[in-house]
Formats: C-alpha cells, sequence, structure tokens
C-alpha cells in the first residue's frame, strides 16, 4: 500500500517514490489499480476520501457532469439528517453488486435484467449466468419470454416504487 503524504501547503508527496505528486498522478495510481492512502501530516488523519472528492468535484467542473444533482441533494440530506452510515451502505452496495466499468460494459441484456432495489440477486445471477453454457435454440425462446415478463414485472414494480414516493412526497 502506497503512503501518500498531504502537506500544510497542499501538497501531496509519494512515499514509496519519494517525490511531489499531483491529482492527475493519483488517477494514474487508481487507473494502475494501486492501492493507497493519503494522510494528513499534522493531524495523521486518513484524508483519501476527501482528496477523491476533490478529484470528482474537478471534474464535474471541467466536463460533463457525471453526478446529478438531486442525487448530490440527497447525500448532503443524508449528513443533515445524521443517515450518512445509510448513504455509505447504499452506495456499498452499488459498487460491490454493479461494478460500474463491468456493468456499463456488459451487453444490452445484462444491463436491462438489473433490479436496483435487489443488487444481490443481480450479482448472483450473472456469476451462475458466466459459469452456464448456451441454451438450446428451443429453450432460448421460452428464456427470452420469461425475461420478457420478468422486465415487465420489474418495471411494474418500479413504478410502484415512484408512485408511493410521490404520495410520500405529496404529504
Amino acid at each position: 500500500m502506497i503512503e501518500i503524504k498531504k502537506y500544510s501547503n497542499r501538497r501531496l508527496y509519494n512515499t514509496e517514490t519519494s517525490s511531489y505528486i499531483t491529482q492527475e498522478d493519483i488517477v494514474s495510481l487508481i487507473k494502475q489499480g494501486k492501492q493507497f492512502k493519503i494522510k494528513d501530516v499534522e493531524s495523521k488523519k486518513d484524508i483519501t476520501s476527501s482528496i477523491l472528492t476533490q478529484i470528482v468535484l474537478e471534474r464535474e467542473t471541467t466536463g460533463t457532469n457525471l453526478i446529478p444533482e438531486e442525487f448530490l441533494k440527497q447525500i448532503i440530506l443524508f449528513y443533515e439528517n445524521d443517515r450518512s452510515s445509510e448513504m455509505f451502505g447504499f452506495l456499498s452496495n452499488v459498487m460491490n453488486f454493479a461494478d460500474a466499468n463491468k456493468f456499463f460494459n456488459s451487453n444490452f441484456q445484462k444491463i436491462m435484467k438489473f433490479n436496483p432495489f435487489d443488487f444481490q440477486a443481480y450479482f448472483n445471477n450473472n456469476s451462475s449466468n458466466n459459469d452456464a453454457k448456451e441454451t438450446p435454440p428451443a429453450e432460448n425462446n421460452t428464456s427470452k419470454e420469461n425475461e420478457i415478463s420478468e422486465l415487465a414485472n420489474q418495471i411494474d414494480e418500479l413504478k410502484s416504487e415512484i408512485n408511493k414516493l410521490n404520495k410520500e412526497k405529496v404529504n
């Protein structure tokens, strides 16, 4: 694990290479899959999350916005209502069961099977599908019909959830 120190002059120091680095160097470490921690030299606190958030914020202001405003507002409300641990749990589940890079690089059918309310089922279904052999053509049609039916049910469930949320919002 690489230790990066942040000094009071806002400079970052990579202890592995014994050199000062920039936020772009941190992005390179992420791309390379290297593990690192960033510690504040004065307080000795782990500030990795704060530095990564700064990198995201800088990217948000210079390019296409990746994080919807409503989502950011919800995060703020979770902090304000002392429910940040719930948001952390939710986001951890998102990352654990729907690894964004693999999720969006997979084919469209896998995306359509994704149920945002049940990450565990999605993960289990996809991991077992990867090990399975292709189904014969006769079973394939039935399978597709089942998938379509399942998708219709998921859409109905989502509509129901949205209606509930809208009713709660009005009250």
